[in-house]
């Protein structure tokens, strides 16, 4: 797997120092132009969000939202969640069975 691009938060998203919240709309309309664009090569893998941490962890609400989006995904595959750190990256797949596998780095 290779990642290449990744959204930036849009004028729709609402940011708050200890929150984001993500507003699907510009999100959805630049992933799916880009599948569309790429004939399904490019495809949506997940989400990703800074937390004002050096060594970042999930939330609760990190948690249900994406056990929540690992559930409505058509193509049945696991969501790629990443947390930005200070310091570090969290990565989680998450599946639709909602218990992960946490990525950890190769050293």
């Amino acid at each position: 797997m290779l990642i290449e691009q990744a959204t930036v938060p849009t004028a729709w998203d609402k940011r708050f120092r200890y929150l984001f919240e993500r507003m699907p709309f510009g999100h959805k309309v630049i992933a799916l132009s880009q599948w569309v664009a790429s004939q399904g090569i490019v495809r949506y893998l997940g989400e990703w969000h800074t937390h004002p941490e050096d060594y970042p962890h999930p939330s609760g609400l990190d948690r249900s939202e994406w056990n929540c989006l690992s559930a409505k995904r058509r193509d049945k595959r696991s969501t790629l969640a990443v947390i930005v750190g200070r310091k570090a990256l969290y990565i989680e797949l998450v599946p639709s069975s909602g218990c992960g596998t946490v990525l950890t780095p190769v050293e």
